[in-house]
């Protein structure tokens, strides 16, 4: 009997959800069942898998949260209690982008996402929420927006490959606060989480999906001339984890930005000037991307 599948779907702001996971079931002739996920993004996905029947048959060594590489990969095996006896296997199973498991070996430190030079204001983003029902503060961090004075560029604030672009936006409307469809491009790290750079200008993207980026090269032209803040970028970094239900859900922590001067994640409003130190630029890179990265600036 084929198990029955249930697609949960897990948002993050304005996202839409799209089918990017699909399971696929193997059946063995010792009795025992392989799961496989079909991964058809350009990044990983973390999978929970709940199990509602599991009759005379048991998962090995997975505790339902697997990873699913771009493309089909077996992300379970159940082998039987008994042999010779009917197996039965019922689940249900939810899907997030980004990789629940992988660590950074450092904390990673971000590029502020402009122009060497750029003198900047940044501040902590206050939760939508907070707007809508002011009386009900929201005190989750959302991220951080850079304000600036004139058009400019945007650079990727650290190493990713582009695993998402949504540039098809154009605002038909003034002074505006927010946009539930700000342009932005997403990022996904080595550490396993991901990171949106929005409010940029649409149709402007330098860059494609399944890219390498490194930090400061350009990934589109900015925008907000719309917004009561003027010309502005948001930065928002997320990570696959689980609820207290045990649920998957994105987290979202303070990231550390580097400027002249210093380092900071930002907690309160700064005036700030962009620098693209090379030992931020190239501290993820591999020794190859290294090696190439260096020869060029020679």
């Amino acid at each position: 009997m084929r198990p029955i599948l249930v697609l949960l779907c897990v948002f993050f702001f304005s996202q839409i959800c799209i089918a990017q996971i699909t399971m696929d079931t193997e059946r063995k002739d010792d009795g025992s069942i392989e799961i496989y996920a079909i991964n058809s993004a350009q990044v990983p996905y973390t999978i929970l898998i709940d199990y509602s029947d599991l009759t005379n048959i048991l998962p090995i060594g997975s505790s339902g949260l697997v990873m699913a590489r771009p493309g089909k990969s077996k992300v379970s095996t159940l082998k039987p209690r008994t042999e010779g006896q009917a197996t039965n296997m019922r689940y249900t199973y939810s899907f997030i982008k980004g990789d629940y498991f992988s660590k950074s070996k450092i904390e990673p430190l971000y590029l502020i996402p402009l122009p060497e030079g750029t003198i900047a204001t940044g501040i902590r983003l206050t939760h939508i929420e907070n707007r809508l029902r002011p009386k009900e503060e929201n005190k989750d961090y959302v991220g951080v927006s850079f304000r600036f004075g004139l058009p400019t560029e945007i650079v990727a604030p650290r190493k990713g490959v582009v695993s998402e672009i949504s540039m098809d936006n154009y605002a038909d409307k003034n002074n505006l606060d927010f946009d539930r469809g700000e342009n932005y491009i997403e990022l996904f790290h080595g550490d396993g989480s991901l990171t949106k750079i929005m409010v940029l200008r649409p149709g402007s993207e330098k860059v494609k999906l399944g890219q390498v980026v490194f930090p400061g090269d350009v990934i589109a032209e900015s925008a907000g001339e719309d917004y009561n803040s003027g010309f502005h970028v948001r930065v928002a970094n997320m990570k696959p984890a689980k609820d207290g239900k045990g649920r998957l859900r994105y987290k979202m922590d303070p990231i550390k930005f580097v400027f002249k001067g210093g380092e900071s994640d930002i907690s309160e409003m700064q005036e700030i000037e962009v620098v693209h130190p090379m030992e931020v630029i190239t501290a993820e890179m591999s020794k190859k991307e290294k090696k190439i990265y260096e020869s060029k600036k020679d």
